[in-house]
């Protein structure tokens, strides 16, 4: 069958709506992969939960002593801030500390019955791995009301949100040379004050602390560099602690803005997708009528015939064969 001058431009499609698809398959597989690897490691961490047999029995324990426990953790925290701060004598302070050891051995006790009763001790320690926290701080037990489970996947989660803050932009690099600048500062400071006439840093900790509120730019005002050398080295620690602030108020903005651009993205390329698709519509039909103006009547009549032989085996026209008019 001979062609028209359009029937070149029939056989690909135009070259913008080929870059439009790739794009959107490139992005489509880029959110599938991500969705994939959140999957896999939400199951990695929760892990998939036994039930029956003695994992019922380990459930009815904890949903029986949740609550006591919670009770005995702040207990716990009562008895120590008292023998932390009250000023007791005889035989009290003894009767506290016992009544403290007591109560984190009945701590102790039940969490490795709860851990003995469990058929799968790797996977339950795997799905609570923050639950031992709990024991050696007795205040932490209230996390057994929200749920051990549900605390291990939301401190993961933080974990996983801090480290991101961390890589983002190398921010930890940043962090890095300025925890090097604020330990050579104090140690620069002590080197010209512990002598000097009025000073007050006379001791490496008493430096360390200055630095600390001089790069916070707190300026506590206890301690503060009396001859020049010091002063320099406080300009110093100044322009690196407004430095500091700046990056870690901009990277912080920039990680929330980047997950709310996530959490819209998929929405986003559905719309491209739509959009993609529609395109690729309109460029078929747009080749299909170059060709057509280009072709003979003979070219045209054997383009109906086909069209007739589909309709005929029952399957649709193409959108650059369409059916012949009745």
């Amino acid at each position: 069958m001979s062609t028209g001058p359009g029937s070149g431009k029939a056989a690909n499609q135009p070259s913008s709506i080929k870059r439009i698809q790739r794009l959107e398959r490139l992005e489509r597989e880029r959110l599938e992969e991500t969705y994939r690897r959140e999957e896999r490691r939400r199951q990695i961490i929760a892990g998939a939960k036994p039930a029956g047999g003695r994992n019922d029995l380990v459930d009815d324990i904890e949903r029986v002593t949740k609550y006591p426990m919670a009770l005995l953790g702040i207990a716990w925290l009562v008895i120590a801030i008292v023998i932390g701060s009250a000023d007791v004598r005889g035989t009290a302070p003894a009767v506290l500390v016992g009544t403290l050891f007591v109560l984190w051995v009945i701590l102790l006790a039940e969490y490795l019955v709860r851990l003995v009763v469990s058929p799968d001790r790797r996977g339950y320690l795997r799905r609570r791995w923050v639950e031992p926290v709990t024991v050696v701080v007795p205040p932490l037990q209230g996390w057994h009301v929200v749920g051990i489970e549900k605390m291990s996947l939301l401190v993961h989660e933080g974990a996983l949100r801090v480290s991101a803050v961390l890589r983002h932009h190398s921010l930890f690099r940043v962090l890095i040379a300025a925890a090097g600048t604020l330990f050579v500062g104090s140690w620069l400071v002590l080197l010209f004050e512990e002598n000097a006439s009025g000073s007050n840093i006379h001791s490496y900790l008493q430096a360390l602390w200055w630095a600390i509120v001089t790069v916070t730019t707190v300026g506590y005002g206890d301690r503060y560099p009396v001859t020049e050398g010091g002063r320099a080295v406080a300009v110093v620690l100044m322009l690196v602690g407004i430095g500091l602030i700046g990056v870690l108020t901009a990277t912080v903005a920039s990680v929330f803005v980047k997950e709310h651009t996530d959490a819209n993205r998929e929405e986003y390329q559905r719309g491209h997708a739509d959009l993609g698709q529609r395109l690729s519509v309109i460029g078929e039909r747009l080749a299909d009528i170059e060709r057509r103006l280009g072709a003979t009547p003979a070219d045209i009549a054997a383009v109906d015939a086909a069209a007739d032989a589909l309709d005929a085996a029952g399957e649709p026209a193409e959108p650059d064969q369409p059916a012949s008019a009745p």
